[in-house]
């Protein structure tokens, strides 16, 4: 009988920044408390790469966001220059792929190294993102956040060495308040900037406005976003504030109102459902995975009147918001990052073994 090849364990190493923006609870760096691998941190090699010829630095496909730079260019390089000498038998786990990966993936010695990235972004987004998807195409695997971008992503790589493994959610923070306290006129928060749908937003406001309906609206948003949602009918707006409070937005809803123009996974929607709060949003990329029939009201993109009318609904219908908030928390508890992390630690022993069925 042959004997087994016993592969020596493989050192996982998680490179990412904490997004500014990001509450403390929020994120998907929040995935490294819960799989088997340790933040990268600065080493020689980082240093070396920070003293690389600037002849190197512009041979760097373009990207018209200037995510990669500053820190993530000598990063990526260092990645590079150890993979090139040493068999350290090491998987690099790039967990914002748009924003950290562009070198190393591409390049061809590498020993028993592995690379893989974590892809948040929409297919739209990407196609414009990096005209050159030779760093994907050099990736050992691909994550995805939601099933519709397996499809794209097999353009550049073998189908089966792309994976999804859904965003996930903290949901011992992001959890309903003991007390079902909502406000007492129907509420609706909007959270955010990035691929919102705000001119919808705008528009459906205003539509529930003339319609007469009691609603009011509470948008969290940028200091320097405020501008777009000023003089909105019954809206307040509020910018700089705690994660307790933002945590008190969400529980005091009686629903997320949040129109998107794209979507993968949203931190957004994942925190208002684990926060016991049912979902108004787009049926558009990765929303109906990830918020079930149960669990909230969508409507097509563009459709103010859709919106407006799921809004209505919530209005009139208290026994509506408490199912639609009690079926959110179950379904944001299938996305708890204990979930998500062992579903992770599944791809890195795939992709350790070579095998990716």
């Amino acid at each position: 009988m042959p004997m087994r090849k016993i592969l020596p364990p493989m050192d996982v190493r998680l490179i990412y920044n904490h997004i500014d923006h990001h509450a403390a609870h929020s994120g998907y760096d929040q995935l490294a408390k819960y799989v088997e691998g340790r933040p990268w941190q600065p080493d020689l090699w980082f240093k070396l790469a920070k003293q690389a010829p600037k002849r190197w630095l512009e041979s760097v496909p373009s990207d018209p966001t200037n995510w990669y730079w500053g820190q993530a260019y000598p990063r990526d390089l260092s990645i590079c220059l150890r993979n090139a000498l040493l068999p350290a038998h090491t998987l690099y786990h790039f967990l914002y792929a748009e924003n950290d990966v562009r070198r190393c993936s591409r390049w061809r010695w590498r020993w028993n190294n592995r690379i893989v990235a974590s892809f948040h972004q929409p297919p739209e987004f990407l196609d414009k993102h990096v005209e050159d998807k030779g760093y994907i195409r050099g990736l050992d695997a691909a994550v995805v956040m939601a099933d519709f971008q397996i499809d794209y992503m097999a353009r550049f790589l073998p189908r089966n060495r792309v994976f999804c493994v859904p965003h996930g959610v903290d949901i011992d923070y992001w959890q309903p308040a003991p007390a079902n306290d909502r406000w007492p006129v129907p509420t609706f928060v909007f959270v955010g900037f990035w691929l919102r749908d705000v001119d919808m937003a705008k528009a459906t406001i205003r539509r529930v406005a003339e319609l007469g309906l009691p609603a009011r609206f509470r948008i969290v948003t940028f200091p320097d976003r405020r501008q777009h949602f000023e003089g909105l009918p019954q809206t307040e707006l509020l910018s700089s504030i705690s994660d307790e409070q933002l945590r008190e937005e969400y529980r005091k809803a009686h629903a997320l109102f949040l129109p998107l123009k794209l979507s993968t996974a949203n931190n957004v929607v994942l925190e208002a459902m684990s926060c016991g709060t049912g979902v108004l949003s787009t049926r558009i990329g990765g929303v109906p995975e990830y918020v079930s029939a149960d669990a909230g009201l969508l409507f097509e993109p563009g459709d103010i009147e859709g919106a407006a009318a799921a809004v209505r609904r919530i209005c009139e219908n208290r026994d509506l918001v408490n199912s639609l908030g009690k079926a959110a928390r179950q379904r944001a508890e299938t996305y708890s990052w204990q979930r998500m992390g062992a579903l992770q630690n599944e791809v890195y022993k795939k992709v350790l073994r070579g095998r990716y069925e």
